[in-house]
């Protein structure tokens, strides 16, 4: 066979264009003693591809080694799919606290009397302007200690119930360590 057509057939082998018949007559060709002085380089290198795979050395070790590799990138998957579900729950739980927070300052002002509905024409205008309500300074002092004792309870008593919900949620996190742990396991 040419040079020449043994050269086309080497483009187009290297550009994956070629028979299993045309890759078999390169073969031949390369395995004959007649091979052009030009092409001598490019027998070696097309041989070394169909060497056999007996002469390929395999280390003892590669397969543990493998196994090894596999286990420790599946336990960083699972770590990173419990992560994900720990800040999913998190941020759960924070969305519903903040929506119950939500809920409950709207209860509030909803349910609370507006002063338009309370004072009527000349009172509402009363109110708008700034008057002494005591003439009598130890009356405003006992009625000012009133009123400071009666935000100091209701503070205390929100404070208590603020409490109870962080009790309750830490709690929860409690359980849901718990859970994740045991599906992790």
């Amino acid at each position: 066979m040419k040079t020449d057509e043994i050269k086309i057939l080497l483009d187009a082998f290297y550009n994956g264009e070629t028979s299993h018949e045309e890759e078999l007559i390169l073969l031949r060709y390369f395995e004959s003693d007649n091979v052009a002085e030009e092409l001598l380089g490019e027998k070696e290198i097309f041989l070394q591809l169909f060497q056999s795979e007996e002469n390929i050395e395999v280390p003892p070790t590669l397969e543990s080694k493998l196994e090894d590799l596999i286990d420790s990138l599946a336990e960083k998957d699972e770590k990173k799919k419990s992560r994900n579900k720990k800040h999913l729950w998190i941020w759960a739980v924070s969305a519903a606290a903040c929506i119950a927070i939500l809920f409950s300052v709207g209860l509030y002002f909803n349910n609370r009397p507006h002063e338009s509905s309370i004072l009527a024409g000349n009172e509402f205008q009363e109110k708008q302007e700034l008057k002494d309500t005591f003439t009598d300074p130890d009356q405003a002092k006992k009625e000012a200690e009133k009123a400071l004792l009666l935000v100091a309870a209701n503070l205390n008593k929100g404070m208590n119930q603020l409490e109870l919900v962080s009790n309750n949620i830490d709690k929860t996190n409690e359980i849901l360590d718990k859970t994740f742990n045991r599906k992790n396991k």
